[in-house]
C-alpha cells in the first residue's frame, strides 16, 4: 500500500484557512450590523426546532439553533459559524489531496485553486448558507470515499453513511453529487469490491435513517418542500435551452480556473508515477462525468427552465482537485499560479466590507441599511411587542437582532400556528399605502385590515447623506 503524504502540509492549510476567513468575518462584523439575505432567514428560522422549514432541508437552521442557545441571536455569532464551514471546505479539499497521495505542493493548488471559483470565493462568503454547507459536506463526504479502498473497516463505512444523510440534509442537489460519486466508484475495481459488502448497504441504511425524519415532514408539507423544484420553472417538453443555461453556469463557475490551467499542465505531469492517472483522480474525472449527466437528464426529462450556478457548486466544487491532479507547480508557472490567487483573496478580502464602506449611493448595499437604529426609534416609542412580523426576510431577520425577546416572521415565512397572544408589531417600507401587496397580505392572512401607521428614519451605514424610513404600527392583542 502506498504510503500517504504527512499530514503537516493540511493542517497548515487548515490553519491558514481559519486565519483567512476569521480576519473576513471580522472586517465585515465592524463595518455593518446588518445581515444579508441568509443570514436574515436563518435569524428567522432559528427560533423554533422543526423536521422542516421550507423548500431547503434543515440542517443548516439545526446548527443555528445549536450555536444561539450558547449566544443569543447573533450576527458575529452567523459569520463565525460561516468561517468555520468555510476553514472545513478547506480542509476537506485538503485532505482529499491527501488521500489521492497528491504532494504537499499539489495539496495547495487543489486548494488555492478554490480561489478561482467565484461563487465559492466570493459568494460562499458573503451571502450562502445552506450551499456552503452541502459543499462541505460533499467534500468530506469525497474524503470518506477516497478512504474506503484504504480503510474499509466498520468506523469508515459509518463515517460514510452518516456524511451521506447528513449531505441530503443540507441541501437537495446533494443528491446529484452523491449518486455521481457512488455511480463512479463502482465502475473501479478498488471501489467496487468495497462497495459489494454488507458493511456498505449499512452505511445506506444510516444514510436513510438519518435523513428520514425530514423526508417524511416533506411529504406532510408538499406545499414548502417543493418550492425549491418550483424554482426549476419545470415544464411539459424537453429543456433544451436550458442546457445552454447548464453550460453557461459551468462557464461561470469554472471559466477562471480553465483559463489559468495552462500555467500548471505540463507534458508528463499525470496523477500518478511516470504520469500514469492516479486511481483516486480517475475516480473524480469520472464523477465528474456522472454528475453531469445525471443534470443533463434531469433538465431533459423534467423540462427544467432556471438553472442557479451555484446549485452546482456540490457537483463540481473538486474541479481544483483535478487539476491538482495532473499539475506540476513548479517553476514561473507555479508561481504566476500562486500569485493570481492570493491577489484574488485579497480582493476579496477588501471587496466584503467594501460593499458597504464604497456603495454606491445610487443602489446601497443591503449592508448600509441600518435596520438597528430603525428599530431602536420604535423602542423609543415604547414598542415592545411579542410579535414582530415583516414584509420581507432581510427585514424580519435584522428586527430579530433588535427585538431578542419576540417572535419575528414575515410574510414569506410566516407560520400562523406560532402566533403569539400578546403585542404585534407590524413593519414594512409601505405599509401606509393601503393598495402595496403586504398590506393586501395582512388582510388576508393574519386579518389586519386597519393599522395606526407611524414612521422610523435613520441615515444609512456609510452613506450619511441618505435615510432609510420604515413604516411601522402597533397591533395591540386588545384590538385583533
Amino acid at each position: 500500500m502506498t504510503a500517504l503524504p504527512k499530514r503537516s502540509t493540511t493542517l497548515a492549510i487548515a490553519a491558514a484557512a481559519l486565519v483567512y476567513f476569521a480576519l473576513n468575518a471580522l472586517s465585515l462584523g465592524l463595518v455593518t450590523p446588518t445581515a444579508e439575505w441568509d443570514h436574515a432567514e436563518q435569524l428567522i428560522l432559528s427560533q423554533f426546532p422543526a423536521l422542516g422549514y421550507n423548500s431547503q432541508p434543515p440542517l443548516y437552521t439545526w446548527l443555528v439553533q445549536a450555536l444561539f442557545v450558547v449566544t443569543g441571536p447573533s450576527l458575529p455569532a452567523l459569520l463565525a459559524l460561516k468561517a468555520l464551514l468555510l476553514t472545513l471546505l478547506v480542509a476537506g479539499v485538503a485532505a482529499a489531496a491527501r488521500e489521492l497521495g497528491l504532494s504537499p505542493a499539489r495539496q495547495w493548488v487543489a486548494v488555492l485553486g478554490l480561489a478561482l471559483i467565484p461563487q465559492i470565493v466570493w459568494e460562499d462568503q458573503r451571502n450562502f448558507t445552506h450551499t456552503v454547507l452541502v459543499v462541505v459536506v460533499a467534500a468530506w463526504t469525497l474524503v470518506a470515499v477516497l478512504r474506503l479502498p484504504r480503510r474499509p473497516h466498520w468506523p469508515a463505512y459509518l463515517a460514510l453513511g452518516l456524511l451521506l444523510g447528513l449531505g441530503a440534509l443540507s441541501k437537495y442537489n446533494f443528491g446529484f453529487f452523491a449518486l455521481g460519486l457512488l455511480a463512479a466508484a463502482a465502475t473501479l475495481p478498488a471501489w467496487r469490491r468495497v462497495m459489494l459488502s454488507r458493511r456498505f448497504a449499512a452505511a445506506l441504511v444510516l444514510a436513510a435513517a438519518v435523513f428520514a425524519p425530514h423526508a417524511l415532514w416533506a411529504l406532510s408539507a408538499p406545499s414548502a418542500a417543493g418550492e425549491g423544484f418550483h424554482k426549476l420553472q419545470m415544464s411539459a417538453g424537453i429543456g433544451w435551452g436550458t442546457l445552454l443555461d447548464l453550460a453557461a453556469g459551468l462557464g461561470a463557475m469554472l471559466g477562471v480556473l480553465i483559463l489559468v490551467s495552462p500555467l500548471l499542465l505540463r507534458r508528463g505531469s499525470g496523477g500518478g508515477m511516470g504520469g500514469a492517472p492516479r486511481p483516486g483522480c480517475r475516480l473524480l474525472w469520472r464523477t465528474a462525468g456522472m454528475v453531469l449527466a445525471l443534470a443533463v437528464a434531469l433538465i431533459l426529462i423534467s423540462g427544467a427552465r432556471d438553472i442557479k450556478e451555484h446549485w452546482l457548486q456540490p457537483m463540481l466544487f473538486y474541479a481544483p482537485l483535478l487539476l491538482a491532479c495532473h499539475a506540476a507547480p513548479g517553476g514561473r508557472g507555479g508561481k504566476v499560479f500562486v500569485a493570481l490567487t492570493l491577489v484574488v483573496l485579497a480582493a476579496v478580502s477588501v471587496a466584503l466590507p467594501g460593499q458597504a464602506l464604497w456603495a454606491d449611493p445610487q443602489r446601497p448595499s443591503r449592508l448600509n441599511a441600518p435596520y438597528r437604529a430603525l428599530a431602536a426609534d420604535m423602542r423609543a416609542a415604547g414598542v415592545r411587542p411579542e410579535l414582530v412580523l415583516a414584509d420581507s426576510d432581510p427585514l424580519a431577520g435584522n428586527l430579530r437582532l433588535a427585538f431578542p425577546e419576540a417572535v419575528v416572521m414575515s410574510e414569506r415565512s410566516f407560520f400562523p400556528e406560532r402566533l403569539p397572544a400578546g403585542d404585534w408589531l407590524v413593519v414594512g417600507e409601505r405599509l401606509a399605502a393601503a393598495d402595496a401587496p403586504f398590506r393586501r397580505w395582512l388582510t388576508a392572512n393574519p386579518g389586519l385590515a386597519e393599522l395606526a401607521v407611524q414612521r422610523a428614519e435613520a441615515p444609512l451605514h456609510h452613506l450619511p447623506a441618505q435615510t432609510m424610513t420604515l413604516e411601522w404600527a402597533l397591533v395591540p392583542a386588545s384590538g385583533r
